[in-house]
């Protein structure tokens, strides 16, 4: 095999292939053979006609799988021997192939371009600190005794923030109740904000032991198709009514809900758990600056199949691969390309500051990742593992770890200010206790 490479855009490369006349024969006659095997004609038995009769009955479907089969060994063969790295699937244009000549084609390939990166220390970088007052930490205990709020049974009507136990049944249009729609156990909280009129008109002074009928009609927005723009009727038993009981800010409280000593220990908790959420976003609002600064002081021209293969795997995942006319591909790929252009390039760039750095992901470290995405999730733990087996998607994990590497050494040696934002607010509060 012989080959030529020349630039033909920013970094993209075109490789004319030439593959001499009896290698190809060679690798034409072992598919011919695999299809012998396989075949059987009038008056032969399978794996019994004839070569030659082989390649005469089947040549055109012998000729496609000796394409389908070589050209992309011939490419990759090429692409190595010229060391050429594709960041997307190379085209192969211009193939020219007949029986007993060589065979001949061009293969386009797009590689990361090559950047030095030399101006990233000493990024004036702001962290902008929001402190957290105690009225964020009085809001989010206050969120807490309500999620931990106990109910409790009460033999009275049922009235708003109360709960009604109850089984419902379906009715046809004379009252008959319809079967298979028996559903046992609902608890219904009156007053909640997403509660329909009709429901909540209708179980108001229900109490236990009753009968209703209550007719619903679902906006045609429905949530639930099935039902969406009808009007159903159902028979209502009620079980029992139970009222919300909020329980006293205490040490108890923090003790059985939380596991922890003290009210004061449940305050300091939340506190920290707050500052922490805060840290969380001033790391990555410095990470985002960094990348900024990187992008502005380093201009990286991408490869226009680059961005448009980047992009289709967008689209694609965003539209969950369902067909979208041309208009809706054309307005979601102008919505996606800064966000695909912005990611290639910290990509290209944290890859470039690891290189020069000389920073490097153990096999340990991969591992060390892997455990910890899995404890993070118990539950998917086994499917973690499963997705992480393939020796492509462990690489990948490997280039994301070292692009945070790279990216952590840009902003340890950026010049912070700190900038003190207003205080988050009761309203404002981030949740995490």
């Amino acid at each position: 095999m012989t080959h030529t490479v020349r630039e033909t855009g920013p970094s993209q490369y075109t490789l004319t292939v030439e593959v001499p006349t009896d290698r190809v024969e060679e690798r034409m006659l072992q598919v011919a053979r695999v299809f012998q095997r396989q075949v059987s004609m009038p008056g032969f038995r399978k794996g019994k006609v004839p070569l030659e009769q082989v390649r005469k009955e089947y040549a055109a479907e012998i000729e496609r799988e000796f394409l389908d089969r070589f050209i992309p060994e011939v490419t990759h063969e090429a692409l190595r021997e010229a060391s050429l790295v594709a960041v997307v699937p190379p085209s192969v244009p211009n193939l020219r192939f007949t029986p007993g000549e060589p065979l001949s084609f061009e293969v386009v390939v797009d590689t990361a371009p090559k950047v030095e990166v030399k101006d990233w220390k000493g990024f004036p970088l702001k962290r902008r600190i929001r402190p957290v007052e105690e009225a964020a930490v009085e809001s989010m205990l206050g969120q807490l005794r309500e999620e931990s709020a106990v109910f409790e049974d009460v033999d009275r009507p049922a009235g708003d923030g109360d709960v009604v136990l109850l089984d419902s049944q379906r009715m046809d249009a004379n009252g008959r109740r319809l079967a298979g729609t028996l559903s046992k156990g609902a608890r219904i909280l009156l007053g909640a904000p997403d509660l329909l009129p009709e429901l909540q008109s209708g179980l108001m002074g229900a109490e236990a032991g009753q009968e209703r009928t209550v007719s619903v009609t679902y906006p045609a927005d429905y949530r639930q198709a099935e039902v969406a723009g009808q009007t159903i009727r159902y028979v209502i038993k009620v079980k029992g009514v139970q009222q919300r009981r909020l329980r006293d800010l205490d040490d108890a409280l923090a003790k059985d809900v939380f596991g922890l000593d003290t009210i004061a220990a449940l305050r300091e908790r939340i506190k920290a758990n707050l500052e922490g959420e805060d840290e969380r976003r001033w790391r990555r609002d410095l990470e985002a600056q960094a990348i900024d600064e990187l992008i502005k002081r380093h201009p990286v021209e991408l490869s226009p199949r680059l961005v448009s293969y980047m992009l289709e795997q967008v689209v694609h995942e965003q539209t969950g691969g369902r067909s979208v006319s041309d208009d809706l591909r054309k307005q979601l790929e102008e919505h996606y390309r800064p966000g695909v252009e912005r990611s290639l390039k910290r990509e290209i760039l944290l890859i470039a500051v690891a290189q020069q750095e000389k920073l490097e992901v153990s096999n340990e470290e991969v591992a060390q990742r892997i455990l910890r995405l899995q404890e993070s999730d118990p539950r998917n733990a086994a499917r973690v593992r499963q997705h992480y087996a393939s020796a492509d998607r462990r690489r990948a994990l490997a280039e994301s770890l070292l692009e945070e590497k790279a990216l952590h050494l840009v902003v340890e040696a950026a010049k912070l200010e700190d900038e003190i934002l207003a205080p988050a607010g009761a309203e404002g509060a981030p949740a995490g206790a």
